[in-house]
């Protein structure tokens, strides 16, 4: 290995060594299972990349003796299967998306038979390139689930994924390359330059977007919990921009051919403690609510603040029919739970009493009714503060175009006057 050459992957490995180092301080210092996954595929998809570069026999002439194939033929589909797991429970497909649930089973599987199928070809004496070949054949499939995954999560709405899918367009370039290097090509300092430039951007795009994925998920906490709320609401849409998001998901499940299920919760407390001595107890109250709601339903859904005793989510391409369901029963009940308001030792338990309406709204449907669905919705919350549940549910049913026709949704749609 030359001396440019070798600078190449050096570089590329002493990335990966700082990225491993400040993975390993995140998971001493946060213990948790998400950091242990990400931990986990950084230093073995970090140590199989290392290995196939050839930088330790070139580094360790000794090294040259052992026979490596064993473990060049299974580290890259072993790798595949934890990338494509972890990227199901990041982007929280794997739940939800029947689309990615079957594809992730038979594909593990699938790379798992394809790492034991070049083990034994080790085993039966076959040439390392034969080998290798069968091995980037297995690992090009792991990278298109990897990258069909990372593309739904943003048709689904998930902003953060248009990172993941870039850092699945560097990984295909990774692979290879790495596996060009591993069979004994020469393409030449510039294509080995281009492929360790998109190893260390695979990498460093990766860890980028976990790590701004779990600090959101811990401001969702600690805001729910009623910790250190802003005196504005977080990347909460509100009135017009709200219907606009309404409207983005409605086209979203039409592009899909699946319903959208737009739901609203009515707080008719909120000004229970107009007079109290905190500065803005309403504001307090209104982000852990936020929060809460959020973190029930990911960040693909849209939540928003229709007026301030009235919040409206859409959760776009639903394909759980009991998915409507489930929505109101979590919210209804994670919602109940008190807040605390206000600084120790003035601080005082808010008991939210809320009510869900929910209109399961189908395929087809056109986003210019958002406004309408939105308002059906927000009634059906407010009739359900006198109902036992706390819950109504209507389906949208639109009624043809006529000029002395109402309004679909067979109800009042009027805005409620705070």
């Amino acid at each position: 290995m030359q001396a440019e050459e070798l600078a190449i992957w050096s570089g590329m490995a002493g990335v990966l060594l700082t990225l491993t180092v400040i993975a390993t301080f995140d998971l001493a210092s946060r213990p948790s299972l998400g950091a242990a996954r990400a931990w986990l595929s950084l230093v073995l998809t970090g140590g199989a990349c290392v290995l196939m570069s050839g930088l330790p026999e070139a580094l360790w002439t000794s090294w040259r003796a052992l026979n490596w194939l064993p473990l060049k033929a299974t580290l890259g589909p072993l790798c595949g299967v934890l990338a494509m797991t972890y990227l199901g429970h990041w982007s929280g497909l794997r739940a939800e998306d029947r689309l990615v649930k079957r594809m992730m089973g038979p594909g593990a599987l699938l790379l798992m038979v394809g790492a034991l199928a070049a083990l034994g070809l080790v085993a039966s004496g076959h040439p390392a390139e034969e080998v290798l070949v069968v091995t980037a054949s297995v690992n090009a499939l792991a990278v298109l689930m990897g990258v069909l995954i990372a593309v739904r999560s943003v048709t689904l709405g998930d902003s953060l994924a248009r990172w993941m899918v870039a850092a699945c367009l560097c990984l295909a370039q990774m692979t290879a390359g790495l596996y060009a290097k591993g069979l004994g090509m020469d393409m030449g300092n510039a294509y080995w330059a281009l492929t360790a430039g998109a190893t260390t951007g695979y990498f460093v795009t990766v860890t980028m977007v976990v790590r701004l994925r779990a600090q959101q998920l811990r401001r969702l906490r600690r805001l729910a919990s009623g910790e250190g709320a802003p005196p504005e609401l977080p990347e909460m849409p509100c009135g017009a921009q709200l219907v606009t998001r309404v409207e983005d998901a409605l086209w979203r499940s039409d592009r899909m051919h699946l319903p959208c299920l737009v739901a609203a919760v009515s707080l008719s407390n909120l000004y229970a403690y107009r007079d109290a001595p905190q500065a803005d107890p309403v504001g307090e109250i209104l982000v852990a609510l936020a929060a809460r709601i959020r973190q029930l339903v990911g960040f693909r859904n849209v939540v928003g603040l229709y007026h301030q005793r009235c919040f409206v989510l859409a959760v776009s391409a639903v394909q759980d029919p009991k998915r409507g369901e489930l929505v109101s029963d979590r919210l209804l009940r994670e919602l109940r739970m008190a807040v605390t308001v206000g600084p120790d030792p003035l601080s005082l338990p808010f008991q939210p009493e809320v009510s869900v309406g929910v209109v399961p709204v189908p395929a087809g449907t056109d986003e210019t009714f958002a406004v309408a669905i939105i308002n059906l919705a927000e009634q059906l919350a407010l009739r359900a503060h006198d109902e036992p549940g706390r819950i109504l549910q209507q389906p949208w049913v639109a009624l043809p175009p006529s000029p002395r026709a109402s309004l679909p949704g067979q109800v009042d749609t009027q805005p409620v006057p705070l």
